[in-house]
């Protein structure tokens, strides 16, 4: 996780990606399967080798598709992630470099918890079936997400949208790592758009080492 202190320095300087409403809207999830979800979140984690503070936008759609992204104060593109199966690459347009290595090492440098799009829809959305994946998930008083365990990682819903039991805010526990993420926006099964999960800058990116992006990160 000592990859995940360097994010924190980019993840300061990130603007408000949209107008965060002041009230929590009323969110029910679609009585049918929920397919995807896509909003904004700010994450607030710490531990021995980590400190990540800030705000994303994010899509996340089955099966194992996801895309978040941090912009700068200017509106830049300070860092993305995008995921494509077991695979995920970390890009920084500004020094046109990228690092690619298997989507649950990358999720966990980001959160400390190696969640995957798949479980990213699940969780986000409230809905989580029976025997999906391998984590362990307990359900609230209203059926709803409560708690997962996944060996050493783990999450616990905090507060809800007013609704239909969507998750606001989610406390996330890993390795020598804790924090909190909380849900600013958030909207169900958006039009697809394969544009947005598509890799394209690794044509024209230089390829580096997670170390040598690190160093890049620190200068």
């Amino acid at each position: 996780m000592a990859s995940t202190k360097v994010l924190a320095g980019i993840l300061l300087a990130v603007s408000v990606l949209a107008a965060c409403v002041r009230r929590p809207p009323h969110l029910v999830p679609p009585a049918g399967h929920v397919e995807a979800v896509e909003g904004y979140g700010s994450a607030s984690i710490a531990g021995a080798d980590a400190s990540v503070k800030g705000k994303f936008g994010f899509v996340f759609r089955r099966p194992g598709l996801g895309r978040i992204e941090a912009v700068d104060p200017i509106g830049r593109t300070a860092f993305l992630i995008v995921v494509r199966g077991e695979r995920a690459w970390f890009a920084l347009p500004g020094r046109k470099v990228y690092a690619e290595d298997a989507a649950a090492v990358m999720m966990e440098r980001f959160l400390g918890v190696a969640l995957l799009p798949d479980e990213a829809v699940r969780l986000l959305s409230g809905i989580w079936g029976d025997g999906e994946s391998g984590w362990s998930v307990e359900a609230g008083a209203g059926g709803h997400v409560d708690r997962g365990v996944c060996g050493e990682y783990s999450f616990t819903v905090l507060r809800y949208f007013p609704g239909d039991g969507v998750p606001r805010e989610i406390a996330l526990e890993g390795p020598g790592t804790s924090g909190r993420v909380k849900v600013l926006k958030l909207g169900f099964n958006p039009p697809p758009r394969d544009e947005v999960f598509a890799a394209d800058f690794t044509r024209v990116f230089a390829l580096k080492t997670w170390e040598e992006i690190l160093e890049l990160l620190d200068r």
